[in-house]
């Protein structure tokens, strides 16, 4: 590939990064507020109904918050990777969305395995670090090499 020339491909990973990273975002955002408002709704109950609220929810306090350093953490290297495939550099592109995808599939396992239903978010969550996976590390892995 000559020097300068970035693949379609990769810019549409690219792009795709960015559009999931800024969802992630705010979903993390969502999920930090759900936190504060049962927090302040168990400074409000007397009774314990927080606790109920949040089992309610489906939510229990420890895997919630690995859910949200997780969903964080995914988040912040897929724009970060994503940097990196329009840079065309090895370490912030492909080392940065080899770890995206790991730790991606560790977290839609965990959820899964918390009891997370199998829907599309699910699915996306499955295919989409797979398929970054094997894309930077096949098909675009002579092109992040800068």
């Amino acid at each position: 590939m000559a020097e300068g020339k970035r693949p379609g491909g990769l810019t549409a990973l690219a792009v795709l990064n960015f559009v999931f990273g800024g969802l992630g975002a705010l979903a993390v955002l969502g999920m930090i507020a759900l936190v504060g408002v049962v927090a302040g709704a168990a400074n409000i109950a007397t009774d314990g109904e927080a606790g109920e609220l949040m089992v309610e929810a489906g939510l229990s306090g420890g895997m919630l918050m690995v859910t949200i350093v997780l969903m964080a953490a995914s988040c912040a290297l897929l724009i970060v990777s994503g940097v990196g495939y329009l840079k065309q550099k090895r370490v912030l592109g492909r080392t940065m969305g080899t770890l995206y995808g790991i730790l991606a599939l560790l977290g839609t396992a965990i959820g899964i395995a918390g009891g997370q239903g199998f829907e599309l978010a699910t699915i996306i969550g499955l295919v989409y670090p797979v398929l970054t996976l094997i894309l930077i590390n096949t098909t675009f892995k002579e092109d992040l090499v800068n």
